[in-house]
């Protein structure tokens, strides 16, 4: 394994009432600007962070968003080539914004390298400070409400040869609303994660179909 994964290696912290845990992260890193994420929708513009070579991409692996069954967030590193970070991103509901600090003035790195980011409550985007989070206008309610409404949603590639029909849907649905709805503390705490937690995303993206198996397997 490549030791740049764990030397980068974001710090992630969760609602302390979050219902979901990380499963396993994915890890790419790409070189050329332009290359086109395997793992999301984009492509890399080197330019946007001054002297950045290379993307270290960390691809998190949830069972659940707390809206459908199947999550799949994104943190981006920037580095240069004397490996300092200077850039960083989390995915965010489709899309991806810059991980500026607290004070809107740089990143928050721990040892140097370490990108600290907070991960939305239930839904799991990516921020860089949890005061962002009330931007989103369904903070609350798409843990509560709104909760398990999009039942199985995950990518063609994923759920090519699973089948789920319109019933077994609905009942992802309920499953979801009735074990996951919270109410999100707001309140943040480290959530740790295992060396053996992280592979290539290559590695990860082949388990995946049978992450979801094996939870509908659990539903049904």
């Amino acid at each position: 394994m490549d030791s740049t994964i764990y030397e980068y290696a974001p710090v992630i912290f969760m609602d302390k009432k979050e219902p979901f845990g990380i499963k396993k992260i994915g890890f790419a890193r790409y070189t050329e600007d332009g290359a086109r994420s395997l793992s999301f929708n984009r492509s890399f513009d080197l330019k946007n962070f001054d002297g950045a070579v290379s993307i270290l991409e960390y691809v998190y692996y949830l069972d659940y968003d707390i809206q459908h069954l199947y999550d799949l967030e994104h943190i981006w590193v920037y580095v240069d080539a004397e490996g300092k970070v200077v850039g960083a991103e989390g995915s965010y509901h489709g899309r991806f914004l810059n991980a500026m600090n607290k004070t809107f003035g740089g990143m928050e790195l721990r040892d140097g390298k370490r990108l600290v980011m907070y991960s939305q409550p239930g839904k799991h985007a990516f921020l860089s400070d949890p005061r962002l989070m009330y931007l989103y206008s369904e903070l609350y309610t798409s843990c509560d409400r709104l909760a398990g409404i999009s039942g199985l949603d995950a990518p063609e590639r994923f759920v090519k040869d699973i089948v789920c029909s319109d019933s077994d849907n609905q009942k992802v649905v309920s499953y979801i609303r009735d074990n996951f709805s919270f109410v999100p503390s707001m309140e943040f705490e480290e959530y740790d994660i295992s060396r053996d937690d992280y592979m290539p995303w290559e590695e990860l993206a082949a388990r995946i179909p049978d992450y979801i198996r094996k939870q509908l397997s659990k539903i049904l």
